[in-house]
């Protein structure tokens, strides 16, 4: 049996440090449910011979991935992984950048604590379940 990628550890780890995180400190559970689903998809492109078409020549590393997450759940008709990462990029500005709470006066911790993120760890099951096997 071949050795499990580096990128399927490491959103392995990422997973459990979310799961750590989810109590006390939910703003960081949302960012590492993201960072587990991106290297899910890394952890998929390596396994199919596609993660050189994460050529960021003409974008970011997250565009490129972007990019590479929409074309794979449009050939695979897998609209729940596009929408599960998308759900879970969008969390993860809040939680990183605050994006949508400037005028709300509200840290990414108080916000995640009030609305939970439940919603997180159900995208990251959708996309494991999609690109583990």
């Amino acid at each position: 049996m071949p050795e499990e990628s580096v990128y399927r550890r490491q959103a392995r780890s990422n997973e459990e440090t979310a799961n750590a995180a989810q109590s006390g400190f939910p703003d960081w559970a949302v960012i590492m449910c993201f960072y587990a689903a991106l290297h899910w998809i890394n952890d998929y492109a390596l396994r199919h011979g596609e993660i050189d078409s994460f050529d960021v020549s003409d974008s970011s590393p997250h565009g490129a991935r972007w990019k590479y997450v929409k074309k794979l759940a449009r050939a695979k008709r897998w609209d729940d992984l596009q929408d599960a990462y998308e759900t879970l990029f969008r969390a993860s500005m809040t939680a990183r950048y605050l994006r949508d709470l400037e005028d709300l006066n509200c840290s990414a911790r108080e916000h995640y604590a009030k609305y939970g993120v439940d919603f997180c760890f159900d995208s990251l099951k959708i996309i494991k379940n999609r690109l583990e096997s």
